[in-house]
């Protein structure tokens, strides 16, 4: 006997392909998937931020305060606009209408013209790490170029001084950005992953189809069926927000209350996505797949966890808005670290909500068609 027949390989491998070839699906995981990963990411990367929105408040008045803030303008990173008093600069961050505030002292152009350091005061949204870095490079260059249009003459030697202060996050640590957002991740794992394989395997067991004939209701069975794993998605929420407290000291100044209504709501609108998702392919395999291209895979990429939304391309925000995931993490990030009241988040609850409950529907209808 030989050690290698080749003709016993070739066999293998044209059996091989003839399974791929019937089997559609496998193609389009083989195929389709790594192609709309790469397009996702590289349309959904973005380190050049720009458009910047940034209010100021300009108290000198004068042409060298104009030529600053025109200097912001023009750069095409930021997107300035004025304010009415220096104290409304912290709302427009608190109420995410801004990522920085600019503030010109009275004095700005007498100090820059006499030889002095020109002191602007410079807030950034400390709470938004994915900003942050680009924002703060951003204003070295910026503070040369206005400083030549200034003093009219080529100079490496800038007379003027941002003075930055970081709301929320003074450290900038970007785990305090990051270990919020774990939540979602966890909760998506665990309500859709867990729903999917256990619904399906009792698809393919028959078992389902024994329930489905008792006397029991399809609101019933969805019920009884979802709460055990709606008890465990909580339960991981709970250890990502005792572990971010205690292992990484993430500050949490929101509601208890806010945060828990919301994620009760994320929950129930994941795990009633896993369980549509089971009820429509009753196969475990193909469960697995649908759960990571329809579940797991947008709560990474287009949920805001790695990648800011607002700086993707527009039709990806689109699809991001379909997405419970963005929400959520915009609720879980500003109740850690701002602590905004729930009325000032209610178009958050409202999407995810909404979402929820088209997903309830949507399961009750697949299993009355099951049934039938």
């Amino acid at each position: 006997m030989r050690f290698f027949s080749r003709e016993r390989a070739a066999a293998i491998f044209s059996k091989e392909c003839k399974h791929i070839l019937r089997d559609p699906f496998t193609l389009i995981i083989a195929l389709l998937l790594p192609l709309a990963i790469v397009l996702i990411l590289g349309n959904s990367i973005e380190f050049n931020i720009r458009s910047i929105k940034m209010a100021y408040y300009d108290d000198d008045r004068t042409e060298s305060s104009r030529m600053l803030i025109d200097t912001f303008g023009s750069s095409d990173y930021f997107k300035p606009y004025p304010i009415d008093n220096p104290d409304a600069g912290f709302d427009e961050i608190l109420a995410e209408r801004a990522r920085a505030v600019l503030v010109v002292p009275p004095d700005f152009e007498r100090e820059v013209l006499a030889g002095r350091t020109g002191n602007v005061q410079v807030m950034v949204d400390g709470a938004d790490n994915s900003s942050i870095i680009a924002i703060t490079n951003y204003m070295s260059t910026i503070n040369t170029n206005a400083a030549v249009k200034i003093l009219k003459m080529n100079t490496s030697a800038s007379p003027l001084s941002f003075k930055s202060r970081y709301l929320f996050n003074p450290e900038l640590n970007s785990r305090w950005f990051s270990v919020p957002g774990l939540s979602a991740v966890i909760i998506a794992l665990v309500a859709i992953m867990l729903t999917t394989l256990t619904i399906c395997r009792e698809w393919e067991k028959g078992s389902m189809e024994m329930l489905l004939s008792t006397p029991a209701t399809t609101l019933e069975i969805i019920v009884g069926k979802v709460l055990p794993y709606a008890i465990l998605s909580f339960i991981g929420f709970i250890l990502v927000f005792i572990v971010a407290r205690t292992v990484f000291g993430v500050p949490f100044v929101g509601s208890y209350l806010t945060l828990t209504l919301a994620t009760l709501l994320f929950i129930l609108g994941y795990l009633a996505m896993g369980l549509f998702i089971s009820v429509s392919t009753h196969k475990q395999e193909v469960a697995i797949q649908f759960a990571l291209i329809v579940g797991l895979l947008p709560t990474v990429v287009l949920s805001g966890f790695v990648f800011p939304v607002e700086y993707m391309g527009g039709i990806y925000q689109a699809v991001s808005d379909v997405f419970p995931a963005r929400f959520y993490i915009e609720i879980t990030r500003d109740q850690f670290l701002k602590g905004s009241p729930i009325t000032a988040l209610w178009r958050q609850f409202a999407a995810i909500g909404a979402i929820a409950v088209v997903l309830l529907v949507a399961c009750l209808t697949r299993f009355k068609r099951t049934l039938e």
